[in-house]
């Protein structure tokens, strides 16, 4: 954490540095002579009928680990490259082409690249790989966000992919409706490719569908008021690695979402079939999850302090009604102290506490520290 805090003061420094290097000259200089009307319009650069945006993403963040099992604990340090992206958007006219990759353990993954349509006002048609239309804070960006991480619910994972109601990215189309009508409703429907059905272990099309379905319904009744329900249909195997037992759960929920100056907050829920593996290796019953982030915003606090948000994270899920002592539950609070546009630091404590020996994790203790920093640029 030392060179964290290191490096950060080194930015506060080189920051201040180029804000006196670009200030005026303090002597005046002669005012230039007014451009004619003809002159004026030479000079006026040709406006393009196309927008090209770029930037990068980095985050460094180390992690102290405690896991506590039974009478003995342990303690773990981690500093990690946790995100390093690269994205470019280009827009003409009706279209969009947005590329977006990820540099980490010498390895480039994909992440939202595809291509949006827009032939009329009100549709948006939209294939390539993005994110599953559920949650508001998972559509929501990283770097949007003031917390670190979003919860336990978008860190657990089964069958090697994430949560469906924590959120998943992957290879789909979908189409949104955005009629001009009151409260700005959106509606959008988006078929993902399964990633169970893979060659390796491709699933037998005529015996089953091997697509996911989402669906989702989204309002503003106010200017600073989201809300949305969303819809899942997404495929699991009823016994862990048996292709044969693939099968499709429902689940659904509801989220909202508050945006002003001074506070914004995320709150969501979701139900549904449970698809988490019981220890005799079947699913049963039915799953509940929920959680909650609050933040307040502090906007220029104090002179070389762009933004502070302090806030508090909560957690909570319930794998199957069938089971007790599998439930898993976790309260985060940290603070994101933005000192630019650009860059920021934030602090972060988490505990996540597990009801008995079935849940999917260990009492655990996280104390997070983050370094990020992003830019993007237009040209147009």
């Amino acid at each position: 954490m030392g060179r964290l805090a290191l490096v950060a003061a080194l930015l506060v420094a080189t920051d201040v540095r180029a804000q006196e290097e670009t200030q005026p000259a303090p002597e005046a200089t002669a005012p230039a002579p007014e451009a004619t009307a003809p002159e004026a319009s030479a000079q006026a650069p040709e406006k393009r009928d196309w927008k090209l945006e770029y930037g990068a993403r980095l985050f460094v963040r180390d992690t102290l680990t405690r896991v506590d099992i039974g009478d003995d604990a342990a303690w773990r340090h981690d500093r990690t490259l946790d995100q390093a992206r690269l994205f470019a958007t280009y827009d003409r006219k009706k279209l969009r082409v947005a590329f977006e990759i990820e540099l980490a353990g010498g390895d480039a993954t994909l992440k939202d690249t595809y291509i949006r349509l827009k032939p009329a006002d009100l549709i948006r048609i939209q294939a390539g790989r993005f994110k599953a239309p559920i949650s508001f804070l998972w559509l929501e960006s990283k770097w949007s966000l003031p917390a670190i991480e979003r919860g336990v619910l978008s860190d657990l994972e089964q069958d090697n992919r994430g949560l469906p109601f924590g959120g998943i990215r992957g290879e789909a189309v979908s189409i949104e409706l955005r009629p001009p009508v009151m409260l700005e409703p959106r509606f959008t429907a988006a078929l993902f490719h399964n990633p169970l059905n893979s060659s390796a272990t491709p699933l037998d099309a005529s015996e089953d569908v091997t697509q996911d379905l989402y669906a989702r319904a989204e309002i503003q009744p106010g200017p600073w008021l989201h809300a949305a329900a969303s819809f899942g249909w997404v495929g699991y195997t009823a016994r862990p690695s048996m292709i044969d037992s693939f099968e499709h759960m429902p689940m659904g929920g509801v989220e909202l979402m508050v945006d002003t100056d001074y506070l914004r907050a995320w709150v969501e829920g979701f139900v549904g079939k449970s698809f988490f593996y019981q220890p005799d290796g079947t699913t049963s019953g039915t799953f509940a999850a929920a959680r909650a982030l609050v933040a307040g915003r502090l906007q220029r606090p104090f002179a070389g302090m762009w933004r502070i948000e302090p806030y508090i994270l909560a957690s909570v899920l319930d794998p199957t009604g069938d089971q007790t002592g599998d439930r898993v539950s976790e309260v985060a609070g940290g603070t994101s102290f933005a000192f630019s546009k650009h860059w920021r630091l934030q602090l972060e404590v988490a505990q996540r506490i597990a009801e008995g020996s079935l849940a999917p994790i260990a009492d655990t203790t996280l104390i997070r520290l983050q370094l990020g920093s992003a830019f993007s640029e237009e040209v147009q």
